[in-house]
């Protein structure tokens, strides 16, 4: 497939929208809205900030001009977690069509019962999956694959970082943003041990350790509205957060923002994309899951948000792959993760880097 030109028009989202959004969801019919009966409408919950923007755009627009009979709702989330709540609390009356979830928290909403298997013959492009991103179960696959990284405000830091272990150099201190209560915190671990040498399966205690040293030195754990965001206005001068999103702030802040690929290596994160159990609409949910994961929607996503391809076909110019986790650097440093035993795990390690990390 030739490339194309990348397109970068984000879109901005208010309160007041993000909420009409919800409303109408929630009160259209379940197989059709706005009073027409060859209308489907089916809700999509997924990220905020600038993943709804770029998906918007790239993906949701272009699936809705191609099919005129379906409609897609977002529903903006903050996280995983609150993708699991939210359907945890509305088994009867699913909250959406179509949800994201991270992998590492996936694997606890099949075994719930709160997402269904996809069927082959609707979803054709499983077949072209690349194997991080494929389904061993059935369940949804991946959509975006992603990878740990350092971020720092090129303006404010005289001295870029280059490694894990430069979060502790006192030339930083009281200047980190550190949102770790959540995926973010567990890879880091898995970083960390991997530096001091010892196997996260067997003992995290080090890893936790080195990272309590860590905290008189960080400004915030919680940085508002996102790390990103905090990075760019100087609140905080260096942080911990994802690839994909760095490098997108690195073109929107004009470079003020910048991520950097750790010597050490980083762990690679999975998104998965799947369908909501008892959905009244699960024939147009999967044709537009099957839609998000095509070479075609995946090239103008990632080519506009820097995500790493999960479709075989797709074609990235080279310099966006270059800037994702599908370059031949990032994949050298991949730090090998064993993300189903990590799942029976992952709870317990963000509640010990909440109470002894953060609230130590």
């Amino acid at each position: 497939m030739p490339t194309r030109p990348r397109r970068r028009r984000p879109l901005a989202l208010t309160a007041t929208a993000a909420l009409t959004a919800v409303l109408a969801a929630s009160c259209a019919s379940p197989d059709t809205a706005g009073g027409k009966g060859d209308t489907t409408t089916i809700t999509f919950m997924g990220f905020y900030g600038t993943f709804q923007d770029a998906f918007t755009e790239q993906v949701i627009k272009p699936f809705e001009d191609a099919n005129p009979g379906i409609k897609v709702t977002y529903v903006p989330i903050q996280n995983s977690s609150e993708v699991l709540a939210k359907l945890r609390a509305s088994t009867s009356r699913p909250a959406a069509d179509v949800a994201l979830m991270d992998s590492s928290v996936a694997p606890t909403a099949n075994e719930e019962g709160l997402f269904a298997r996809l069927d082959p013959e609707l979803v054709p492009n499983l077949d072209r999956l690349v194997d991080e991103a494929a389904s061993k179960d059935g369940f949804g696959p991946g959509l975006t694959l992603d990878s740990l990284s350092i971020l720092y405000n090129t303006e404010r830091v005289d001295t870029p970082p280059t490694s894990w272990n430069d979060l502790w150099d006192e030339e930083y201190r009281g200047r980190l943003a550190m949102p770790i209560a959540d995926t973010r915190g567990v890879a880091l671990i898995i970083a960390l041990s991997q530096i001091l040498g010892t196997d996260y399966q067997q003992d995290i205690d080090p890893a936790i350790d080195r990272l309590k040293e860590l905290a008189p030195a960080v400004e915030t754990w919680q940085p508002a509205p996102d790390v990103y965001t905090a990075v760019q206005s100087g609140e905080a001068d260096i942080a911990v957060g994802w690839n994909a999103r760095g490098q997108y702030y690195q073109d929107t802040s004009g470079g003020v923002v910048a991520p950097v690929l750790p010597e050490e290596g980083t762990v690679t994160q999975i998104n998965t994309i799947n369908l909501v159990n008892n959905s009244p609409r699960a024939e147009a949910a999967q044709k537009f899951i099957d839609y998000a994961i095509s070479a075609e929607a995946q090239q103008a996503f990632d080519e506009a948000a820097y995500y790493a391809p999960v479709n075989k076909d797709t074609e990235l110019a080279p310099e966006v792959r270059d800037r994702t986790t599908a370059s031949a650097e990032q994949q050298a440093r991949q730090i090998p993760v064993d993300w189903s035993w990590l799942t029976t795990r992952y709870t317990a390690w963000v509640d010990r880097i909440k109470q002894e990390v953060i609230g130590g």
